[in-house]
């Protein structure tokens, strides 16, 4: 995976033409084997789409999952770094003070068929819309309407892996993500330095999820980029901590809303 620093980052969004957006909105095709784009924010909205892969944005609130077949709503001026794993999609930029969004915080949402169409259609603009393009500015606005009422109708939180402000806390949820499958309440309690009784209700406060919530959804996470680089589901389920086959296909569905093999498929 090439890492990038907060100026190649910086470089890299001026080569995409953020800088000179024109008219309402522009989109772009993305297309990545392993990218991971340091701190930063942008002046316009940004809705990234993933036909294929997995990629995790990360947002002061915490991780969120961008699943094959979904997209990521990130309003404008919100800080985020964005780990892209084997990436085809588009990004789609839009004029902040034209386009009002009605979600003022990163969420991710179903994409359906009709939907991707217009996503496509817009790739034509990948310089920007220029002011006198009716077409263009219809386009974008309609897609842009499109996309709120999905947000709006989204399930939330079903994506996002929350963060925690007080530092121990955050200490624990780092040292359980490098190897969330072998992560245990054990290794928290030493990691954070507190009694159980003392961690679990300041992590239930900070993150509004128990202990054994969150690791779980850590190690679907972990799953779902494991499965989009073509990891088969035994050797997934396994490496995730799952005693078996069908308890791990249970847990994976109830979250992606399809079972391990078929996301395996469509994300490749």
């Amino acid at each position: 995976m090439r890492i990038l620093t907060v100026e190649e980052t910086k470089v890299a969004l001026e080569d995409h033409g953020l800088d000179r957006l024109q008219g309402i909105g522009m989109a772009r095709r993305e297309s990545h084997e392993a990218l991971f784009y340091a701190w930063h924010d942008h002046q316009h909205h940004q809705i990234l789409f993933a036909r294929k892969g997995t990629t995790q944005v990360e947002g002061q609130d915490g991780r969120h999952l961008l699943p094959a077949g979904h997209a990521l709503w990130i309003p404008a001026r919100t800080r985020h770094r964005t780990m892209i794993r084997d990436l085809d999609g588009l990004s789609l930029f839009l004029d902040a003070e034209v386009v009002v969004g009605s979600c003022e915080t990163i969420c991710v949402f179903p994409v359906s068929p009709v939907l991707q169409e217009m996503l496509f259609h817009v790739v034509r603009w990948s310089e920007g819309s220029l002011d006198p393009d009716p077409l263009a500015r219809s386009c974008f606005q309609t897609l842009a309407l499109m996309v709120q009422e999905v947000i709006g109708n989204a399930e939330k939180q079903a994506f996002v892996l929350p963060k925690a402000t007080r530092p121990s806390l955050q200490r624990a949820m780092d040292a359980a993500l490098l190897d969330p499958g072998r992560a245990s309440l054990a290794m928290a309690l030493r990691e954070a330095g507190m009694s159980e009784r003392s961690f679990r209700r300041h992590f239930d406060r900070e993150t509004g999820m128990s202990w054994q919530q969150w690791i779980s959804q850590a190690r679907l996470f972990h799953a779902a980029t494991l499965l989009a680089q073509g990891e088969s589901v035994t050797r997934v389920a396994v490496e995730t901590g799952y005693a078996s086959l069908s308890a791990f296909a249970k847990a994976f569905t109830r979250l992606l809303g399809v079972p391990p093999a078929r996301f395996r498929g469509q994300s490749r």
